[in-house]
């Protein structure tokens, strides 16, 4: 298998909350013009992202998130994160240990911030996978709205 595929496999299984949602794995083609995407795309309770989920299979799910506002620090001990920027400007923390971590639902991990790691700055059309049991945070500048696509696959 090639190592996009790959990549694109084990980013849809690290989805641990998605995941854990019934859904019947997809069994047919399907197509989705940009409305039709942008349509399908559902806020989250808290108010910090919107996501349309695009395909959930057993270990796998495929999703599009847009969001406005920074991330917790956060870590999936079992799922890997295969993310494709497509819009906007973010930086992104990886690695580092978590300040004051906190199990927010089963195998999902949150912090109030990461200190130390690596830092990168994600544009349209850069890469990111963050395995799995690796600290990562998302932060934007005020103001600021990103959209990116996240491959999550369970090891």
């Amino acid at each position: 298998m090639n190592r996009l595929a790959v990549s694109l496999t084990a980013l849809a299984l690290s989805a641990a909350p998605a995941l854990a949602q019934s859904a019947a794995p997809d069994s047919a083609p399907l197509y989705l013009s940009k409305d039709e995407l942008a349509s399908r795309l559902v806020p989250d309770k808290g108010g910090l992202y919107s996501q349309a989920f695009l395909s959930r299979h057993d270990n796998t799910v495929v999703m599009v998130t847009t969001r406005d506002k920074s991330g917790e620090g956060e870590m999936h001990p079992h799922f890997n994160d295969f993310i494709f920027f497509q819009e906007g400007e973010a930086t992104f923390t990886l690695g580092g240990t978590m300040n004051g971590p906190r199990e927010v639902s089963p195998g999902e991990i949150r912090a109030s911030g990461i200190t130390g790691g690596k830092i990168v700055t994600l544009h349209p059309g850069d890469y990111l996978y963050v395995p799995a049991g690796v600290a990562h945070q998302m932060q934007l500048k005020p103001g600021a709205k990103v959209k990116y696509a996240v491959f999550k696959t369970r090891e």
